[in-house]
């Protein structure tokens, strides 16, 4: 019935009617109020079973993901005579090794490849992680500052960046990640990156600035 719903064309210097476009929504509104019922759709043309059968969902999940033994080092801020137990036991990431060296760039937890259908996908990570924190933020004995610690995940597509997380400044905490995006059918590669905060001119590199483990990458592909 498009002759129902007449065009009209507004151009430059016209003056706009409200009351023709109530027009047309009162003519587009009795259409769906009195055209559309049991005679030109039956019932149970849409239910349950049609809309279960076109909606599918494959589940893939990476786990016990952990930083690399070669990349983690003892914190020497505190040892004997002066043991403290986080100082003393803390294995991590230190500023001058790889991959932290400086500090500010990402470095990469994890790196996958999964085969995807035209939908949308799920990206869920998370980890154990902990930051040593200090009585005060100069190593013992010496006018060596420790630096401010924090840490930022970084969730990548194929190398695009996809989702960012804030700054996390608690001694120890469960990281927990997401975010939803669009995807294509095809291989495509998930990969999850962490940074630390910048060295500073006077920061000491013996301390452990994070360290992280347990690690669970969640990929939910949902497609018709």
């Amino acid at each position: 019935m498009p002759y129902r719903f007449t065009k009209s064309d507004i151009t430059s210097g016209s003056i706009v009617q409200s009351r023709q476009l109530d027009n047309a929504v009162g003519t587009f509104a009795d259409v769906i109020n009195g055209g559309m019922d049991r005679d030109n759709i039956p019932v149970d043309a849409i239910g349950r079973l049609s809309c279960t059968d076109n909606f599918h969902h494959s589940i893939k999940i990476f786990s016990n993901i952990n930083a690399p033994d070669d990349e983690l080092f003892p914190d020497q801020n505190y040892v004997e005579p002066t043991p403290n137990r986080l100082g003393r036991l803390m294995y991590g990431y230190r500023y001058a090794d790889d991959p932290t060296n400086s500090g500010g760039g990402y470095a990469t937890a994890t790196s996958q490849a999964a085969a995807m259908e035209e939908g949308m996908l799920e990206i869920s990570w998370h980890c154990s992680e902990a930051k040593t924190q200090y009585w005060s933020y100069w190593k013992d004995h010496s006018s060596d500052k420790v630096a401010l610690k924090s840490v930022q995940w970084q969730i990548r597509v194929d190398g695009n960046v996809v989702y960012t997380g804030p700054a996390q400044f608690e001694i120890m905490n469960t990281s927990i990640h997401r975010c939803t995006i669009p995807i294509s059918k095809g291989t495509h590669t998930v990969s999850v990156h962490w940074r630390v905060p910048l060295q500073r001119d006077d920061d000491d590199q013996d301390q452990v600035v994070l360290s992280w483990w347990g690690g669970q990458l969640v990929l939910i592909n949902k497609y018709r």
